[in-house]
């Protein structure tokens, strides 16, 4: 069996062929500089033995993957094992700009991309990527992970890294994970606002917990239905937003939330990862936490997934090979560990979640996104994120009834989408 050892690549829109190295100081120290620059902090780096099957044959000579830097770092070691169990070579080629020039790139696009989930809208639209069976690989991985990258009961990626908020508490005001909302409320709950132009984003856990989504969605096939806000569930999340709108700074913003907790105005604040190293620096290693937010309305919170994975293109030489490196290669538990590795990103693979348990923020994010839902990728999502703020804002300023408000904006939002 073979070891999974990554190294620095620097190669910049080029095909890299993965080559091996020995140097096990070195990628020690890279794999440590990159989880740095996620906030974390490492001991060595466990070795990861591959799990893939030798008995096995592909057609294709070449695989060509469009990646980025970090990315390219965890996946060299598993290009390598690929092309030991094959004999079929993969080519890394860094892009800085992949969304763009994949659109582009006609016949000259590679086998596979990676990217945010997001992508697929153009990607679906144009026709470039097409779709692939995980093998029953599916419960090794976030269940809204794998659902970001469903479309029509047909999957169109692999994830590997997710991103989502929670509510972010520091040790003094909130020692272990609450209890209730209340709990929250008795510390003191800070949400940006964005200095009053509202932050739909960051309410969604709260608006979730009263049921009310954006969208009504199968959760056998988490396509968008129709907008959903108007219903008895978006009235009760207005009505609970006008109620305890003295909960809420109006002009809030991220600095003026950073004094706050510093001042012990504030104990937890809802938030994502990229706060995570100002806890750090702030409060210490120790001195805060990440839990998921507990329930207001009496239902399940859930906030916005935001994922990258692995997608197939349309235009693959070899499709067969390619699905192959995803599933079994990229999408093995010691591929993903390579991956999180290298990219310090958090997983999306349990197992290389708990890999990284002794790092806080990707870890402590991963696990408070269990109930994390995908980003809507549908062109309606665009039309409801003003509407929605502004309405809330209007709601939060007791300008007018809240059920009046919330329905005016739920029937300006279908007049554009068409619901």
């Amino acid at each position: 069996m073979l070891l999974f050892i990554s190294r620095v690549l620097v190669s910049k829109g080029v095909p890299l062929k993965a080559t091996r190295t020995g140097a096990l100081g070195f990628i020690g120290a890279t794999i440590i500089s990159a989880l740095a620059l996620a906030g974390c902090s490492s001991n060595e780096p466990a070795a990861v033995v591959s799990e893939a099957n030798s008995e096995v044959t592909t057609q294709s000579e070449v695989l060509t993957v469009w990646l980025d830097e970090s990315e390219a770092l965890g996946l060299e070691s598993v290009a390598l094992q690929f092309e030991s169990d094959t004999g079929t070579r993969v080519d890394l080629v860094i892009k800085t700009d992949i969304a763009n020039e994949f659109l582009g790139a006609g016949d000259n696009a590679p086998d596979i991309v990676l990217g945010p989930h997001g992508l697929q809208r153009g990607f679906l639209s144009e026709g470039l990527i097409s779709p692939f069976s995980l093998d029953g690989s599916e419960t090794r991985f976030n269940s809204g992970a794998v659902q970001a990258f469903s479309h029509g009961g047909q999957q169109y990626g692999l994830p590997y890294a997710q991103e989502s908020i929670a509510l972010v508490c520091t040790e003094s005001a909130m020692p272990k994970a609450p209890e209730s909302f209340q709990a929250v409320l008795d510390v003191g709950l800070a949400i940006s606002l964005n200095d009053g132009t509202g932050d739909p984003y960051h309410l969604y856990p709260i608006q979730t917990s009263f049921g009310s989504t954006v969208f009504e969605v199968d959760e056998t096939n988490p396509e968008i239905l129709n907008l959903a806000l108007g219903n008895e569930e978006g009235l009760a999340f207005a009505n609970w937003l006008s109620e305890n709108s003295f909960l809420f700074d109006l002009e809030s913003n991220n600095d003026l939330i950073k004094q706050q907790l510093i001042d012990g105005e504030r104990g937890c604040w809802i938030t994502g990862p990229w706060s995570g190293s100002w806890f750090t620096e702030t409060f210490g290693e120790e001195g805060w936490n990440a839990y998921e937010v507990p329930s207001a309305g009496g239902q399940v919170s859930r906030p916005f997934l935001e994922v990258r994975g692995a997608m197939l293109s349309a235009r693959a030489v070899d499709p067969g090979a390619a699905t192959k490196f995803i599933v079994e290669y990229l999408g093995s538990d010691p591929g993903q560990i390579a991956m999180f590795q290298a990219t310090g990103r958090t997983p999306s693979n349990l197992k290389a979640l708990e890999s990284a348990k002794d790092f806080k923020i990707p870890y402590q994010f991963g696990l408070t996104g269990s109930n994390a839902v995908p980003r809507p990728v549908s062109p309606k999502i665009d039309s409801v994120w003003f509407p929605l703020g502004e309405a809330q804002m209007a709601i939060l300023r007791k300008d007018d009834d809240p059920n009046l408000l919330w329905r005016m904006m739920s029937e300006e939002i279908a007049a554009v989408t068409g619901d």
